[in-house]
């Protein structure tokens, strides 16, 4: 991917160049596109939300709705699209059900797994049921941390979300 991006930033500034006299070399290009990456890297390693120099993104708006408001709005709408209470332990109790086949088929940490685990602690914290929760999402972890490593985002935000669950 890097090396796609690097070949038309390269192609790009040969281009722009092209005609108006100026020459470039291979150092003053590959040190244009360090400095670029550079910048790029530091931006990517703010994870608290705010910038670490000035050349990134502003931080995220704080009348951006919470996680819990968004799960809460999500779960007032599914009442109005009539979806009741039955349906999520119907939907739940075939998703368990499955787990065992996907274990046998695919494997005990594999990643299909990991996501239906996931998926049904999603499901139990929309209904309010934060014990089974915080279950479903402990195994969830487990296999994430297994497949992805510990410092996957994906992995990080599902430790946050069980530690936002009471």
């Amino acid at each position: 991917m890097y090396q796609l991006i690097t070949c038309t930033l390269v192609i790009l500034l040969f281009a722009s160049c092209a005609g108006s006299g100026v020459t470039v070399t291979k150092s003053q290009t590959a040190e244009y596109i360090s400095n670029v990456f550079s910048k790029s890297k530091r931006w990517f390693r703010a994870t608290n939300g705010e910038t670490i120099s000035a050349d990134g993104p502003p931080p995220p708006s704080h009348l951006q709705p919470s996680e819990k408001q968004v799960l809460q709005r999500r779960a007032e709408r599914t009442k109005t699209d009539g979806m009741s209470s039955k349906d999520y332990f119907r939907a739940i109790s075939r998703l368990e059900k499955s787990i065992p086949e996907l274990e046998k088929r695919l494997g005990r940490k594999n990643m299909e797994v990991g996501e239906t685990f996931y998926t049904i602690g999603s499901m139990h914290y929309l209904q309010g049921n934060d014990q089974e929760a915080k279950n479903a999402f402990y195994k969830a972890l487990d296999i994430f941390s297994f497949r992805l490593g510990s410092e996957h985002p994906r992995v990080w935000e599902l430790k946050d979300k069980i530690n936002k669950i009471k």
